[in-house]
């Protein structure tokens, strides 16, 4: 099942599985933004990570004395999601703990992803509630991936990533394995843009934990067309794509991130988990909006 949402301007698309957006295309410039899904690169758009971000060792976590086993970014994106509610401009999907979540991750919760159009914007908005009767603990974190180049006609290098701010920011080093190694390129973006290469993703995704910035822009100096990209909520960014000239970046703003190599922690403990106690909501959500200059 596909859902739709539409203006004059854009319209959207959204799977039920993994409440996943899976097309945001611009109708005046004729252009698909988000990125379609190429197997031979990304088979993914858009996904949820929920209730973990990245990796964990031997896709095994253990709270207490018990062990539960879940594989890379966990389970939210692969799940069906219902619709709780729609309107004109939103649609509200939810997914709801149940007894076969529960065997993979021990807390009651509903997860709720709302996406909501206004002009150009469309604003996707994550919702956590704790329905259980206890703190319950999570990472969540958003996976966009955009086309980039815009066209045919250009390339990656006539791409950069232009931020609100002028940030002087940490790089956080993986392994070849995609874990955290621990070590941080000190003030390794010292700028308020980012110049695209494919080098710079040899060593895998660039992941951040200090950014001042609340909004970056992907910009060619070939082109009318900027994808703007906001965040709220995130204190985590990852930015992506395959060393392989993929023609796409993912913008990835997270609660959290992949675990330390050989550093076992309980799940309580991992690095950016969420602590949500009992009978609250956790919101955080991420803006894309095509703009004409």
């Amino acid at each position: 099942m596909i859902y739709s949402l539409e203006n004059e301007k854009i319209s959207v698309k959204i799977k039920e599985i993994g409440a996943e957006l899976c097309s945001y295309f611009d109708k005046k410039t004729n252009r698909e933004v988000l990125w379609q899904a190429n197997p031979d690169y990304w088979k993914r758009h858009a996904p949820i990570l929920f209730p973990i971000v990245g990796k964990i060792e031997n896709n095994e976590y253990e709270i207490g004395d018990l062990k539960y086993n879940l594989s890379q970014h966990g389970f939210a994106r692969d799940q069906v999601f219902k619709v709780k509610n729609q309107n004109k401009d939103s649609i509200t999907l939810q997914l709801s703990s149940n007894d076969e979540l529960f065997k993979i991750y021990p807390f009651n919760f509903k997860l709720e992803v709302e996406f909501i159009l206004k002009e150009k914007e469309l604003k996707v908005l994550y919702r956590v509630l704790n329905i259980s009767d206890k703190s319950i603990y999570f990472s969540l974190g958003a996976h966009p991936g955009f086309n980039v180049p815009f066209n045919d006609s250009s390339k990656l290098s006539d791409y950069n990533l232009s931020f609100e701010v002028s940030e002087l920011s940490d790089r956080l080093l993986l392994s070849s394995a995609g874990f955290r190694t621990g070590k941080r390129h000190k003030n390794w973006l010292q700028s308020d843009y980012l110049n695209l290469t494919e080098d710079l993703f040899i060593d895998d995704a660039i992941i951040f934990d200090n950014l001042k910035s609340s909004f970056l822009t992907i910009k060619s100096q070939n082109s009318k067309e900027q994808v703007k990209v906001g965040w709220k909520n995130y204190p985590h960014m990852g930015i992506w794509k395959p060393y392989n000239k993929a023609p796409f970046i993912c913008i990835e703003p997270w609660n959290g991130m992949a675990d330390q190599e050989k550093l076992k922690v309980d799940f309580k403990l991992k690095f950016g988990m969420v602590k949500l106690p009992l009978q609250k909501t956790f919101e955080c959500f991420y803006t894309i909006e095509n703009i004409l200059i």
